[in-house]
């Protein structure tokens, strides 16, 4: 019975039910409708704020943020007020306003503490992690980095994943932590390819390569390099294929192929030979300057020499763009202040055209005195450019002489002590060998013959060891500093030397300051007339090698020995100054010598991380 009354009441209200659903349905899908496009709304805003930070227009998105907050109003803490938020500290961000973008970004982390799953977890870590590696804290960037991996892998963003790993590695990195960072590069690598992971990818096959050839393994960097050189490729990206080509160059040109490293970067240099763009001729000017090294290791000078002059007038050229823009800056400027100035003479003409009359001569003063002023700028710096490029070439030149000294040395020594040595050994073994069956019946000319060949042995290690020190080769720059201060130390003059526990470098650089130091030291025994020597060595920062000589001898004027060339005190200056390193002598007449040298202890770069 129950059931039929209910029946019936839906019969006889059936119209009124029916309008009601509609409505409920009409209510609900304009409502939906209202609720996407203000969604739309509010992605394209954001998306409008990220690209007027892009162009560094700060004010006008500074500007956009306010009137969108403004216009709509959003529940607290929602993703919608805490995406906003974010901009905002992007934007101080961009502008060097780093503690404040810093203090927002640690509130929004820890608001977004309830909402695990948002994409803005790797906005706002990510962004901390940028802050704290900018001030060389890379302990605190690795922990905010890793909540931006986290939430990656969470979210499964393969983009947040790549990027984060690539940070990760790069930290390392810069730790001096090179396990740790081949680990995080490698699982980039491991990442399946796809036209959003490609470049990052790339990246980490090029940062591996890096890696690499630190550790002397250029087989396992040239592999890595290539791969990075096969994606690039893949994707057309023009430049980056030149930027792998010239770091497939360096390559070739530290292992010694330098005829291969000209090819590569001269390959490098076709394939972005028609693209004008600021970032391409700032590749090329790279380019010219790396040719001119190879060519100037392989004896070329006058090729050396017009490459290097090739990368100079480039680098001018970027300078003399950024002039011409800076004027075109001015003269906007200027152009705006006249059109301010047409809207308020309107209001009077007599005084728009004095304004105006006045204002033009005052413009065009202060347009022709700075034009003067650039035009005398720009003929010093140019002056001064050209000097400098003479005064490179002779650096160059000397320091390749003298590499080439030192390779030779220590080609011959080699062969000295491993071939030479090795046969008198055998030769000797064999007389010894020959007085033995001969018992009692040797004859004399085997004992002086064995005589004579102990005595070229003897000869032949001493040579080997004045060519270049055995025990740099076996033991590194400490050993051998300690063993030539102990080898020159005598009645008449002590050397003392104190290592500070430095640890071994390249081969390479060891042999340069020890030539050095040599050299500074046969100056003392043979100049200074001094009774006490010391040779100090401290490594600062991991990535500074700093040597100090005192003695207590008679003295000279510095400006004197340098304009005489004497004491080889302009070579010393010029190996130092190839170095990119620091070299100060004080010492005056009566009172001694101190010579301070500081060089940056050589060490690849790791290619830019994204």
């Amino acid at each position: 019975m129950k059931s039929f009354k209910l029946i019936t009441l839906l019969k006889n209200n059936y119209s009124r039910i029916l309008f009601l659903i509609i409505l409920c349905i009409h209510g609900q899908h304009s409502f939906a409708q209202k609720g996407e496009n203000e969604a739309s709304y509010i992605t394209y805003k954001l998306s409008q704020i990220d690209s007027l930070i892009e162009i560094s227009e700060y004010d006008k998105a500074t500007s956009l943020i306010n009137n969108t907050l403004n216009t709509f109003s959003f529940k607290k803490n929602s993703e919608e007020q805490i995406s906003f938020e974010f901009r905002i500290a992007k934007n101080y961000y961009q502008q060097g306003s780093k503690e404040e973008a810093l203090e927002l970004l640690l509130i929004g982390l820890d608001k977004l503490k309830s909402n695990p799953f948002s994409s803005l977890n790797i906005d706002y870590a990510d962004m901390l992690s940028k802050i704290f590696a900018d001030s060389q804290n890379f302990d605190k960037a690795i922990f905010y980095n890793k909540i931006a991996l986290q939430k990656s892998y969470l979210t499964k963003d393969s983009i947040g994943i790549t990027k984060s790993l690539i940070r990760m590695g790069g930290f390392y990195y810069a730790k001096d932590e090179e396990d740790s960072a081949k680990m995080y590069f490698r699982k980039v690598t491991y990442i399946p390819v796809t036209p959003k992971t490609r470049v990052r990818i790339a990246n980490a096959h090029n940062n591996l390569g890096v890696i690499a050839q630190n550790s002397d393994n250029y087989d396992l960097a040239k592999s890595r390099f290539k791969k990075a050189l096969e994606l690039k490729i893949d994707q057309n990206d023009i430049v980056g294929v030149a930027t792998l080509n010239a770091n497939l160059g360096n390559l070739y040109h530290f292992e010694g192929d330098f005829k291969t490293a000209i090819n590569r970067y001269t390959e490098a240099f076709e394939s972005v030979k028609k693209d004008t763009t600021r970032q391409v001729l700032h590749l090329k000017s790279i380019i010219y300057e790396n040719l001119s090294v190879s060519y100037d290791s392989i004896g070329d000078f006058e090729k050396a020499y017009q490459n290097l002059h090739k990368s100079y007038r480039l680098k001018f050229k970027l300078t003399n763009e950024q002039l011409t823009q800076n004027i075109a800056e001015v003269d906007a400027k200027y152009n705006l202040a006249i059109e301010e100035q047409k809207t308020e003479e309107e209001k009077s003409k007599t005084f728009r055209a004095q304004v105006l009359f006045g204002g033009m001569a005052f413009i065009t003063l202060i347009f022709v005195i700075f034009a003067f002023i650039f035009y005398n700028n720009y003929k010093l710096k140019e002056q001064n450019r050209l000097e400098q490029i003479h005064s490179n070439l002779q650096t160059r030149i000397i320091n390749a002489t003298i590499d080439a000294k030192e390779k030779e040395r220590k080609s011959i020594a080699e062969i000295l002590h491993d071939s030479v040595s090795a046969l008198l050994s055998s030769a000797n073994l064999h007389l010894q060998a020959s007085k033995t069956q001969l018992n009692s019946h040797v004859p004399v000319e085997i004992s002086k013959a064995q005589e004579i060949v102990n005595e070229a042995s003897v000869k032949i290690r001493d040579l080997s060891h004045e060519l270049i020190s055995s025990v740099l080769l076996k033991f590194g720059l400490a050993f051998a500093v300690h063993d030539i201060c102990e080898k020159y130390s005598n009645s008449e003059i002590q050397f003392i030397s104190d290592d500070n526990g430095i640890k071994r470098y390249n081969q390479e650089f060891e042999i340069k300051i020890y030539n050095i130091i040599e050299e500074l030291i046969n100056n003392i025994l043979k100049h200074s007339g001094a009774k006490n020597a010391s040779i100090n060595l401290i490594e600062r920062n991991g990535d500074k090698l700093m040597i100090q000589i005192i003695d207590d001898g008679k003295g000279f004027d510095v400006k004197t020995a340098k304009r005489k060339d004497g004491l080889g005190l302009s070579h010393i200056e010029a190996r130092i100054k190839i170095m990119q390193g620091v070299f100060n002598i004080n010492s005056k007449k009566g009172e001694g010598t101190s010579i301070f040298i500081s060089v940056p202890i050589f060490k690849p770069e790791l290619a830019q991380t994204v």
